[in-house]
């Protein structure tokens, strides 16, 4: 009888040497002579990481055993989610006007250490156009800080105010980025929610006023600066932007940005994008929505 080759794991040798030693007749007992034979004849190493067989044409295979199944999952949810699905280069390397209306609509994903998908769409930047611009970070140049501002478009820059974290993405330009608003939970929303409760401990939260500002957005996806500042947003297993729904130019609001009073004749240039009508935007302009066609591109 012809012996068919393939992978022995240790159910099947225990399986095996177990019914050789029931009762059989003369023909049965040669088969399984030869089955024990072909076991110990193999090239069987085991341990409890990893199973190696060496078929008979030479094809070393190897079985990898994880002592740890989660940490096994959440590698494999890194290397192929992030891998397939996030923006390269070319997304982020325009104009940051430009990059901050095409990030509306799209999607921020941030893979926890357990490989939970903490995500959420964009519904709300604004634009920081590096050192003519007096609203932002860069505006007197390159510092420590502020370094992430002029590295490859699709860095993350992340920076604290008050205690709190802000996330902002490099684009076109030295020292251009585009600040995150606001956001839409969209995945894993009870996580959020306990991630926010850690700073505001039983305070009941509906899932619009979770990310409906920059530092609420950072904490309900566990985004901080040591974690995430200076991230290659483009090859990060940690957190990347997903393809999301297309925005109309219609439905962005173009309004001046907030909380910016230090930035003279900068306060008032129309650099806020929000999409019409979302409930997680952090601040509405009723004067702005009633012009936005005056900004169609």
């Amino acid at each position: 009888m012809k012996i068919i080759q393939q992978q022995i794991t240790e159910d099947n040798r225990q399986f095996i040497m177990s019914t050789t030693k029931r009762p059989v007749g003369k023909s049965s007992t040669s088969i399984a002579s030869k089955i024990r034979k072909k076991l110990d004849s193999s090239d069987v190493h085991s341990d409890s990481k990893t199973i190696k067989i060496t078929p008979k044409r030479n094809e070393e295979q190897s079985i990898k055993l994880s002592n740890d199944p989660n940490t096994s999952k959440v590698k494999q949810i890194k290397e192929t989610t992030s891998a397939t699905k996030a923006f390269d280069y070319t997304f982020y390397n325009r104009p940051c006007e430009d990059l901050a209306k095409a990030l509306l609509g799209k999607k921020l994903v941030r893979l926890s250490d357990k490989g939970e998908r903490l995500c959420g769409t964009i519904v709300e930047t604004e634009a920081y156009l590096g050192h003519p611009d007096k609203g932002a970070h860069s505006y007197k140049g390159k510092t420590n800080k502020n370094e992430a501002m002029f590295m490859d478009p699709g860095t993350a820059y992340v920076y604290h105010i008050h205690s709190y974290c802000c996330m902002n993405i490099s684009s076109k330009g030295d020292g251009a980025a585009v600040l995150l608003r606001a956001l839409e939970p969209v995945e894993n929303i009870p996580s959020m929610i306990k991630l926010r409760q850690k700073r505001t401990p039983g305070k009941p939260f509906k899932s619009h006023e979770l990310c409906n500002g920059p530092s609420k957005l950072c904490l309900s996806l566990d985004v901080t600066k040591d974690q995430i500042n200076k991230d290659d947003m483009t090859k990060s297993t940690k957190i990347w932007i997903e393809d999301g729904d297309e925005i109309k130019p219609d439905r962005i609001v173009h309004c001046k940005r907030v909380n910016i009073n230090y930035a003279e004749e900068w306060i008032d240039k129309p650099l806020r994008y929000y999409i019409q009508g979302n409930k997680c935007v952090s601040k509405l302009d009723k004067e702005a929505e009633k012009q936005c066609n005056m900004y169609i591109m």
